[in-house]
């Protein structure tokens, strides 16, 4: 039997952001709390040593009696302080994935599933371990497969951007397009894009749907397709399932802005905006110049942020000594200062005392019957 755990991401923008510290965080608080944690990671994470730039990095401690979920390969060095409970059908590039349980504490290394659909499965391996809060490390190249949990934490700092005013437009422009309304359930359409989930599907105010066969992607050819099918005034949107490219986007705000007024694009999930992105600062700005034009942007699926942290500390290159780095920071109040004003959800700092705000957070977030 499945437990009603919730499910949060942790997506770090870059390495060294701060990532595996609010992991670590929220590991070693769940466990004083005595709520039961299960542990994954999307792909490979945990090393003792950054492998670009040789400085230490944070590791994960788990206690006596703590679920993961892990690489076959990673389990070798571990395998008399790890309860094997199941070797599942999950594949990666380091072996099956493995569900486990401490019988010591110690240091372990997570590397799980790079596929939403392999995720959503160890999510529920997770789950019949009895486990109340699943924590899974995650990170922007790899985001995608993080729809499936039920929350979101992102983790950035200098090691993403040094010039504050750049990393602020970044999050702000992330927490935006992780804040676009979700279609409501209640929608007649709805139940139609899940039967056709892999098609660009066109509404009509009549009801009726047309499909763009055999197209899941918004390419350049499909979209001068989907123009001439949309030329038309009793179409009421459309539903785009896989990643939706910025040009794209841009195209319809600067050109085809007047075929779109008034209707609805809806886009699967956040994350698939967020790829599609050569530049994620601008899209704050090209949301906005769509809403401003009367075009709504609505997401299937929707990720809810709890808070951002961040992380003032980088490696910084040496150049009087090629090949090494040394740690450096920016002004860490200022940071604050700026991502505060800019962001509407927590700014937290996790070395900080307002790191208690985070979990204030979570204990909400827990307590609530979302997602």
């Amino acid at each position: 039997m499945e437990s009603n755990s919730k499910v949060i991401g942790i997506l770090g923008t870059a390495k060294n952001t701060g990532k595996t510290t609010t992991f670590n965080f929220l590991l070693e608080w769940s466990n004083s709390e005595k709520i039961k944690p299960g542990l994954t990671s999307i792909g490979y994470d945990g090393e003792d040593i950054d492998n670009i730039t040789g400085l230490p990095k944070p590791r994960i401690f788990i206690e006596k009696g703590n679920t993961i979920a892990t690489a076959e390969q990673c389990l070798f060095p571990l395998k008399d302080r790890i309860e094997i409970i199941e070797k599942t059908s999950v594949n990666t590039a380091l072996g099956r994935v493995i569900i486990g349980k401490a019988k010591k504490e110690g240091m372990v290394i997570l590397a799980g599933p790079n596929k939403g659909i392999d995720l959503q499965t160890i999510i529920q391996k997770l789950k019949q371990q009895r486990v109340e809060l699943i924590l899974v490390d995650g990170a922007l190249n790899r985001m995608i497969p993080l729809i499936h949990c039920d929350a979101l934490i992102i983790a950035t700092g200098a090691s993403r951007h040094t010039d504050i005013g750049l990393l602020v437009d970044e999050i702000e422009s992330m927490t935006r397009v992780f804040n676009l309304p979700e279609w409501g359930k209640e929608d007649i359409y709805k139940d139609e894009i899940r039967e056709y989930k892999n098609n660009i599907l066109i509404f009509q105010k009549n009801g009726c749907l047309k499909q763009l066969s055999g197209h899941s992607l918004l390419s350049q050819k499909t979209f001068s397709n989907l123009i001439s099918i949309i030329n038309d005034p009793e179409y009421d949107g459309v539903y785009i399932p896989g990643i939706i490219q910025e040009t794209i986007l841009k195209k319809i705000a600067d050109k085809y802005y007047q075929l779109f007024q008034g209707k609805t694009i809806i886009i699967n999930n956040p994350t698939f905006l967020l790829i599609g992105s050569r530049e994620i600062n601008h899209l704050k700005d090209l949301i906005g110049d769509l809403l401003n034009k009367g075009i709504n942007i609505k997401t299937l699926y929707n990720l809810p942020i709890l808070a951002v942290t961040i992380n003032p500390f980088y490696p910084k290159y040496d150049r009087l000594r090629k090949g090494s780095y040394e740690m450096a920071s920016i002004d860490r109040l200022q940071l604050h200062e700026q991502m505060t004003g800019r962001v509407t959800f927590p700014v937290i700092n996790i070395k900080e005392k307002e790191s208690s705000k985070l979990l204030m957070e979570v204990k909400k977030f827990l307590k609530s019957g979302n997602r």
